[in-house]
C-alpha cells in the first residue's frame, strides 16, 4: 500500500480494485489494500478550506458552523464532517485533492506507454485491447473529478431508490457543492468492510449479502442506472438495518 500510494492516484485506484478481489489476491492482502479506499494520508485542513472558498465563493465559516479535520481520505478526495450554518444539519463534505487532475493525467500517460509497449512486443495481446482499456479508465476517472456529476448522479439515484425498502441515499446539499466540492447529508452507520462490527451490530451477514445483491439487481434491471462502484468502502449499515450507499462517482 505504501508503494501504490507513492506511485500516484491511478495506481491507488488499481489497488482499490484489487481490494475487492480477495479470491484473486488473497484475504490478507485484500484487507491491507482496503486501507486505500478511505485511509490514505490526508491533506491539510487549511488547503481544504481554501478549495471550498474558491469553489463556492464563500468562506468556510460562512457555510458551516463547524468543520472537522479529515475523517476519511482516498485517492482523489477526502471527506470532512461539518454542520451547516443555516440549520445545523450534519453533513459530509468531500473535497478534491489539490492538483489531483495533473497527477492523475501524469499516471495515465505512463499507463498508455505501458499499453503501447505490450501491444508492440506481444502482438497477441492486441485482442485484449490494452490501450482501449486505459482510455476507458481515463474517461471514468476524469468524470469522477467533476463532483457536480457525482452530485447529480446521487440525486437521480436517490429518486430512483426512494421506494426501495431498506435502502438509503443521503440528500445532496446543492448550495454547498460545486466542481471540486460535494456536500451531502451525513449518514451514520457501520462500514461494510468490518464484518466483526457488523455482527456486533446485530447484522445477519448472509441476509445482508442477499439484500445487497437484490437491491443492485433491482435498480440495474428496472432502471438501467446503478451504482458501479459498490465496494465495501462505499456502503454502510445504517439505522433500522438500512443499506446506505455513498460515493456516486461511477454510475
Amino acid at each position: 500500500t505504501r508503494a501504490l500510494t507513492a506511485l500516484g492516484p491511478a495506481y491507488i485506484k488499481l489497488g482499490q480494485i484489487m481490494a475487492t478481489r480477495p479470491d484473486v489476491v488473497g484475504a490478507g492482502l485484500a484487507k491491507e489494500l482496503m486501507r486505500l479506499q478511505d485511509d490514505l494520508p490526508p491533506f491539510a485542513n487549511e488547503l481544504a478550506k481554501a478549495e471550498i472558498a474558491r469553489e463556492i465563493g464563500r468562506p468556510v465559516e460562512g457555510l458551516f458552523a463547524s468543520f472537522s479535520h479529515p475523517i476519511a481520505a482516498a485517492s482523489l478526495a477526502q471527506v470532512h464532517k461539518a454542520h451547516l450554518a443555516e440549520d445545523g444539519r450534519t453533513v459530509a463534505v468531500k473535497v478534491l485533492r489539490p492538483g489531483i487532475e495533473r497527477a492523475f493525467l501524469r499516471d495515465v500517460d505512463a499507463f498508455f506507454l505501458a499499453a503501447w509497449i505490450i501491444e508492440t512486443l506481444s502482438p497477441g495481446a492486441k485482442r485484449l485491447k490494452p490501450r482501449a482499456v486505459i482510455e476507458h479508465f481515463e474517461g471514468v476517472v476524469l468524470t469522477e473529478l467533476d463532483l457536480r456529476t457525482e452530485a447529480a448522479a446521487a440525486d437521480e439515484f436517490r429518486a430512483n431508490t426512494a421506494n426501495l425498502a431498506g435502502f438509503h441515499v443521503p440528500r445532496i446539499v446543492w448550495h454547498a457543492s460545486g466542481r471540486r466540492v460535494r456536500t451531502m447529508e451525513w449518514a451514520d452507520g457501520v462500514k461494510f468492510g468490518d464484518n466483526t462490527a457488523l455482527t456486533a451490530a446485530g447484522a445477519n451477514l448472509p441476509d445482508l449479502s442477499r439484500r445487497v445483491i437484490q437491491g443492485f439487481l433491482t435498480v440495474a434491471l428496472r432502471d438501467g442506472y446503478f451504482h458501479a462502484d459498490m465496494h465495501q468502502g462505499h456502503l454502510k449499515l445504517g439505522q433500522a438495518g438500512a443499506i446506505v450507499a455513498l460515493d456516486f462517482g461511477i454510475m
